[in-house]
């Protein structure tokens, strides 16, 4: 088993009657691995240099007598040693970087891995994957955050290592945090300087996270000046910088420059045109469509989700199938580059959350995909509207009445509380409007919705009483709104999915929702919800100039009894159980479609494929895997 190494120099040994020395490198460096000075399995350990130590890593002991034997042995074991591991140092107090200090000259040169933490207020990234979620330190605020119990494991693991943003006021305090700033930035460029006469150019990969309060006034001039001693580094083999808890684009802005310096990545100078045919503006907006479309304005597997909870637009997030074992098409596994950057690897240590989804940051390993900022918006009137055009169009836009980044999950029984009155005659659905409601009406532009071409419309499986009946206000409101959208979108362009999601295999014993005892009338009142929700869509497709396309996908209120079960694992199958929610979904897509339903399948058509949530929360393995 071989270990990866640096290219770095190592030291030639003088006494040339030392056994050790005498044999072959590679013979040497299998002894070490024997000792313990790396790991056998070609992942890198992670050591924290200031003392600090997480405590599924082990420190080594038994290769201490090995330093000590002599200078030669020395050098050349500690060569291996700082080549083939991580190492951490945590700025807590003045003097936490004297470590990096202490570390020899050769050292240095041998370091090909090295993060330094002035000050981390969430994400603390884990040694190994599996030892708690990386979803952490109170981030329920961010869209691909799992449920909230997820979070308490936070409490376990990170005990004491949430520092606020540096520059933060702290609570009933008169300590100047801006000179605790300026103290530990000064130590740190000190310490820098040390480093960059010894680092050996070309090896290293190098980390620095100093998450900084983005709303006080010197923000960025304290972000300037933490970055200040990477441009006095050699050029590195990579680099990840990270400034702010939260995602703020003048900081990251500053991240780039940093990282770009660090790697000696220049702009190509281009020189000022007089001529203004040069300008994107003035090529045919065919050409400007089709450039645009290789922007963030398109997003991987051209799906976004929006849901009433995260309130933002985002791609759906799982564990990548290929990294498991897992086959998955390459029309598929192409877009898990863009998402989850912080997961690499079942047991690799990750570097550490750099997303700049999620952080003010910059780093090559993140490719996440984020909504487009106002870049490509802001530009001009019409550049704006080729792009709300691309965006709008070319993806297909799922909209979830609950969360996006949990399709399944419901609300729980303080927001059904916490609804106002209700009766059983309206149903306890906890909203006043549906989610579709808000997304056609509040979040997309007016003039956008003709520019849309798929739209998904998903609904969990709520608890019996939360669907909203015929007389809810929430479906009142739908009525309103449908009416409303008739003459804004450009319906024979549209196609549009109604989604009534339900339990899973993979999900059935987890999720709060029960429905093992549903009765006949209990599944009927889940039908009518159905039917409430679909009905005013007709209004949408009626006429040669309706809809292009409306289908749906509604789970059978009784899929989970016993009684159904039992007569699937003795009677029938589950071709029996497809029939029965093809009979409802047949009996949907007939009535809103009305006589244009056959051509709905007609000449070998057939419905969308579906969406990669779908797959996920319906597959066994729940990652992205396309049977």
């Amino acid at each position: 088993m071989q270990v990866a190494t640096a290219t770095a120099p190592t030291p030639t040994p003088t006494p040339t009657d030392t056994f050790l020395l005498r044999l072959p490198p590679s013979v040497r460096h299998r002894i070490y691995l024997f000792l313990g000075l790396a790991s056998w399995n070609c992942y890198p350990n992670v050591f924290g240099l200031n003392g600090r130590r997480d405590p599924w890593i082990q420190f080594p002991s038994c290769w201490l007598g090995l330093l000590r034997s002599c200078r030669a042995i020395y050098a050349d074991a500690a060569a291996f040693f700082y080549s083939a591991n991580r190492f951490i140092v945590w700025y807590s107090n003045p003097g936490s970087l004297e470590p990096l200090r202490a570390l020899t000259p050769w050292s240095i040169a041998s370091l090909t891995s090295l993060k330094v933490v002035l000050n981390e207020a969430s994400c603390h990234s884990p040694g190994v994957l599996l030892s708690y979620p990386l979803y952490c330190c109170e981030e329920d605020k961010v869209p691909d955050c799992p449920h909230p119990a997820l979070l308490s494991e936070c409490e376990v693991h990170h005990e004491g290592l949430h520092r606020p943003p540096l520059l933060s006021p702290a609570p009933n305090s008169n300590h100047d945090n801006l000179a605790a700033a300026q103290a530990m930035l000064s130590e740190w460029h000190s310490t820098a300087a040390y480093l960059s006469s010894h680092i050996s150019p070309g090896c290293l990969e190098f980390s620095l996270v100093c998450d900084i309060d983005s709303q006080h006034g010197q923000s960025l001039d304290m972000a300037k000046y933490a970055t200040e001693p990477i441009h006095l580094l050699p050029p590195l083999k990579d680099c990840h910088v990270r400034l702010g808890q939260t995602p703020d684009s003048r900081l990251q802005q500053v991240a780039h420059d940093a990282v770009s310096q660090a790697r000696r990545i220049t702009t190509p100078y281009y020189k000022p045109s007089s001529s203004a045919l040069t300008t994107l503006i003035t090529l045919p907006r065919e050409l400007r469509l089709r450039i645009l479309e290789h922007t963030d304005l398109v997003a991987p597997w051209k799906e976004v989700s929006w849901g009433r909870i995260d309130g933002t637009y985002m791609i759906f997030r799982t564990r990548c199938g290929e990294k498991d074992g897992f086959y998955t098409p390459p029309d598929i596994h192409h877009g898990c580059q863009f998402r989850q950057c912080w997961y690499n690897d079942e047991f690799a240590p990750p570097i550490g959350c750099f997303c700049r989804r999620r952080h003010a940051t910059f780093s090559s390993s993140c490719k996440c995909w984020a909504p487009p900022g106002p870049d490509l918006f802001l530009i001009c009137r019409t550049l704006c509207r080729d792009a709300q055009y691309v965006f709008f169009s070319q993806n297909n836009f799922i909209i979830h009445d609950y969360k996006s980044w949990i399709p399944i999950w419901v609300p729980g029984p303080e927001e059904v509380q916490q609804s106002g009155p209700r009766d059983a005659s309206t149903g306890y659905y906890p909203y006043e409007r549906l989610a579709a409601s808000l997304f056609f009406r509040e979040v997309i532009p007016t003039h956008c919705l003709s520019f849309l071409r798929s739209v998904e419309i998903v609904y969990p499986p709520f608890q019996l009483e939360c669907w909203p009946l015929v007389h809810h206000p929430a479906i009142q409101d739908w009525r309103a709104t449908v009416e409303w959208l008739r003459d804004k979108i450009n319906a024979p362009g549209l196609t549009l999915q109604l989604i009534m999601a339900d339990l899973s295999e993979y999900t059935e014993d987890t999720h709060p929702v029960d429905r093992s005892a549903m009765t006949k009338p209990q599944g009927k009142t889940i039908l009518a919800s159905y039917t409430a929700i679909a009905v005013p869509l007709k209004h949408l497709a009626a006429g040669d100039d309706g809809l292009a396309g409306f289908y749906t996908d509604v789970a059978w209120p009784w899929r989970w009894t016993k009684r159904v079960r039992n007569r699937m694992l003795h009677e029938d199958g589950d071709e029996w159980l497809a029939s029965k929610a093809k009979a409802n979904k047949d009996l949907i897509e007939r009535y809103v479609m009305g006589d244009r339903y056959e051509s709905l399948y007609a000449n070998g058509k057939t419905e969308p494929a579906q969406s990669i949530w779908r797959d996920v929360y319906y597959n066994k393995h729940g990652y992205v895997v396309v049977k």
